[in-house]
C-alpha cells in the first residue's frame, strides 16, 4: 500500500473515537482500499502486455534468425552449384578444344587417305596387268620346264588366274600370292625331292635333283629313265645306275643317310644330251 493512503487511514483511525469507528467507517475504508488496489492491477496488466510484446519480439527474432539461416544455406548451396557448374564449363571448354584439334587432325588424315586412295587406284591400274603378265609367264615356264609335279604346279597357276577376277581378294593379297608362287618355283631349284606320281596311268617313283635332273623309276626296280630337255622325252638309263638311283631315292625320302653317289646327269651340248 502506498504511504499516502496508509497515513490517511492512520489519521482517520486517530481522529475517530472507537465508538464512531462503525460499519460505515469500515465500508469507507474498504472503498479506499479498493481504490488503492486499482493502480496495482493496471501495473500488472501493463507488465503482462510488455511480457507478451517481448515474447512476440523474441519469437519474431527467432523466426527472422531462422529465415536468415535459411537464406544463408540457400546462398551456400547456390555458391556450391555455381562453382560446380563453372568447373564443368571449364572442363567442357578444354574437352571441346581438344576435340577440335582431333577433328582437324582427322580432316588432314582424310585428305591424306584420299590422296593415297587415288594413288592406289593408279597403282592398281598398273599392278593388275603386271600380275596377269607374270602369271602368263609362269604358266609358260611350267609348260617348258622339267615336268616334275605337273598337276600341282599347273593347278597353282590356274588358281591364281581364277583369283585375279575375284572382287573379295585385295590387290595386295593377289600380288602376294603371285610372288609366293614365283618363290616356290625358285625353291624347286635348290633342293632334292622324291615323290610318287603317274605317267600314262602307270605309277612311278620320281627323283628330282633341283632342276638339273629328273629321274623316273619303275616300281619293280627293273627300269629307270632320265628326262631329256632337248627332246622333251624320257631316255632309258643303263641298269648299272638303278642301284644308285634307289639309294638316292631313299636319301631324298630321308629314310637313308646321305652318301656319295654316282648318277647320270644330262648335259646339253650343241643340242645333244650327253649322259
Amino acid at each position: 500500500m502506498p504511504p499516502l493512503f496508509f497515513m490517511l487511514i492512520l489519521s482517520m483511525e486517530t481522529a475517530m473515537p472507537m465508538q464512531v469507528f462503525n460499519r460505515k467507517t469500515l465500508c469507507f475504508a474498504s472503498f479506499i482500499i479498493s481504490l488503492m488496489a486499482l493502480p496495482s492491477f493496471s501495473v500488472a496488466e501493463t507488465l503482462s502486455a510488455s511480457e507478451k510484446a517481448i515474447a512476440n519480439a523474441d519469437a519474431a527474432g527467432r523466426a527472422s534468425q531462422k529465415k536468415v539461416e535459411g537464406l544463408d544455406d540457400e546462398s551456400q548451396r547456390l555458391l556450391n552449384e555455381y562453382r560446380q557448374l563453372k568447373a564443368e564449363t571449364d572442363q567442357l571448354r578444354l574437352y571441346n578444344e581438344q576435340m577440335s584439334r582431333i577433328v582437324a587432325n582427322q580432316e588432314q588424315e582424310l585428305s591424306s587417305l584420299d590422296r593415297q586412295i587415288s594413288e592406289i587406284e593408279r597403282t592398281e591400274q598398273g599392278v593388275l596387268p603386271l600380275m596377269l603378265r607374270m602369271l602368263d609367264n609362269l604358266e609358260s615356264f611350267v609348260e617348258l620346264d622339267t615336268p616334275f609335279l605337273p598337276n600341282e604346279r599347273e593347278s597353282r597357276v590356274a588358281l591364281l588366274k581364277d583369283m585375279m577376277s575375284r572382287a573379295d581378294v585385295t590387290t595386295s593379297e593377289k600380288f602376294r600370292r603371285v610372288l609366293e608362287a614365283y618363290q616356290v618355283e625358285v625353291d624347286y631349284g635348290r633342293n632334292i625331292e622324291a615323290y610318287r606320281g603317274q605317267l600314262n596311268n602307270v605309277a612311278y617313283d620320281f627323283l628330282r635333283i633341283g632342276r638339273v635332273a629328273l629321274y623316273r623309276l619303275s616300281n619293280d626296280g627293273t627300269e629307270a629313265w632320265i628326262w631329256d630337255r632337248n627332246t622333251r622325252d624320257w631316255n632309258t638309263l643303263d641298269a648299272a645306275y638303278q642301284q644308285d638311283l634307289r639309294k638316292a631315292l631313299k636319301v631324298a625320302q630321308q629314310t637313308a643317310a646321305p652318301e656319295l653317289l654316282t648318277l647320270p646327269m644330262p648335259i646339253v651340248q650343241s643340242g645333244v644330251t650327253a649322259q
